[in-house]
C-alpha cells in the first residue's frame, strides 16, 4: 500500500457564488496537481465543482470526483467513501499535494473531515492543512443586510439534523441562532415561539439568481429546501 507524503489541503470556496471565493483558495486551484471533488451524486456536479469550473473550465481534466451519499447511515457512508479512496490512492504516482474544495467554510460542517479520516487510516502519514471560507450563515445574514451578533450576545450555529432536545436547549441559552438544515426539523414552528424572538429570517438559495428571503412566521412555513437558513434574534 502507498504510504508517501501526501498532503491534502481542504479549502472552502465559498457558499454559492462564485465572487465569494477568496483569492488563497483561486491559487491553490489554479497551483494543484490534483483536485479531488465531492459530489452528493456521481453524475452531477455539485455546487463546490461549479464554482472551480466557473474561473476554470477546463480544470475537468484533472478533477476527481468522490461520491459522498446523503446519508445518515454513517457506516455505509464511510464504507462508499474509502472504497473510493483505495482506488484514488492505488493511482496516485506524483501528487504531493492533493486539493478539496468544499462549500462554505472548510472548517464547518465539511465533508473534507469525513476524507481526511478515512484516508489518514490508509495511509497514516497524509498531513492536513485547512484554507477557510466565507460560511452560509454569514451570507444568509448579509443577503438579509442583518449584522448577526454584537457585544456580548452568543451566537449558535444548529444542524437541523440536531435531537430536538439538544436544539432547545441551545435556542433557550443562545441570543442569536443559525439553523443549517432546518427541512430535516419536523414541527419546527411548534420548537420555535415566534413570541420570544424580536427577528426571524430564513433565506433559501442564499447567492442564488432564485435566491428567496422570507420573514417572521412566514419564515418557519413549507421549509423543503436543503439549502435553506434560518437566523434567530431575541
Amino acid at each position: 500500500m502507498n504510504t508517501r507524503k501526501i498532503k491534502i489541503i481542504i479549502t472552502g470556496v465559498g457558499p454559492s457564488n462564485p465572487d465569494l471565493i477568496t483569492e488563497r483558495a483561486l491559487k491553490l486551484i489554479r497551483d494543484s496537481e490534483l483536485i479531488i471533488i465531492p459530489r452528493a451524486n456521481i453524475n452531477k456536479p455539485g455546487i463546490a465543482e461549479n464554482i472551480i469550473l466557473n474561473y476554470f473550465p477546463d480544470k475537468n481534466k484533472i478533477l476527481m470526483p468522490v461520491y459522498f451519499p446523503m446519508t445518515r447511515d454513517f457506516n455505509l457512508r464511510d464504507k462508499i467513501i474509502y472504497e473510493q479512496i483505495i482506488k484514488i490512492n492505488a493511482q496516485i504516482n506524483s501528487e504531493k499535494n492533493i486539493l478539496f474544495p468544499v462549500i462554505g467554510d472548510s472548517v464547518l460542517y465539511s465533508t473534507g473531515k469525513y476524507l481526511y479520516e478515512i484516508w489518514k487510516k490508509i495511509n497514516p502519514d497524509i498531513e492536513l492543512e485547512l484554507i477557510p471560507g466565507i460560511s452560509a450563515h454569514s451570507l444568509a445574514a448579509s443577503c438579509a443586510k442583518k449584522f448577526l451578533a454584537m457585544d456580548d450576545e452568543i451566537l449558535s450555529i444548529i444542524p437541523g439534523t440536531a435531537n430536538h432536545d439538544k436544539i432547545l436547549n441551545v435556542i433557550n441559552n443562545s441570543d442569536v441562532i443559525a439553523i443549517y438544515k432546518p427541512s430535516a426539523i419536523k414541527n419546527l414552528s411548534e420548537i420555535i415561539n415566534i413570541k420570544n424572538f424580536k427577528k426571524i429570517i430564513r433565506v433559501d438559495h442564499a447567492g442564488f439568481d432564485d435566491e428567496k428571503i422570507f420573514t417572521g412566521s412566514e419564515a418557519l412555513k413549507n421549509i423543503h429546501e436543503y439549502m435553506s437558513v434560518i437566523l434567530l434574534w431575541k
